[in-house]
């Protein structure tokens, strides 16, 4: 398989998912398990992104905060570092 073939298969209905920066971590795992995707853009419009949070970003940022783990989930994406796009 190529990988034009590999998105055509994994394209969602609605298109491509964004999230704004001021949603939180919680809300963006939430996102990503609900639609079965790895990762998500980031858009303070939900036009122009802004950056790209993956599974993984929040796996580190959730490790930062295992000591304080109510803050974890109650972090807002734009305080995370994510891919600039």
């Amino acid at each position: 398989m190529i990988v034009k073939q590999i998105l055509a298969a994994k394209a969602l209905p609605e298109g491509l998912i964004t999230i704004k920066p001021e949603m939180t971590v919680a809300d963006a795992a939430r996102l990503l398990s609900e639609k079965r995707i790895g990762a998500v853009v980031v858009s303070e419009d939900g036009k122009r992104p802004d950056g790209i949070l993956s599974e993984r970003d929040i796996v580190k940022e959730v490790d930062r905060y295992i000591n304080n783990p109510g803050q974890a989930t109650s972090y807002m994406i734009g305080q995370i570092r994510i891919a600039q796009l």
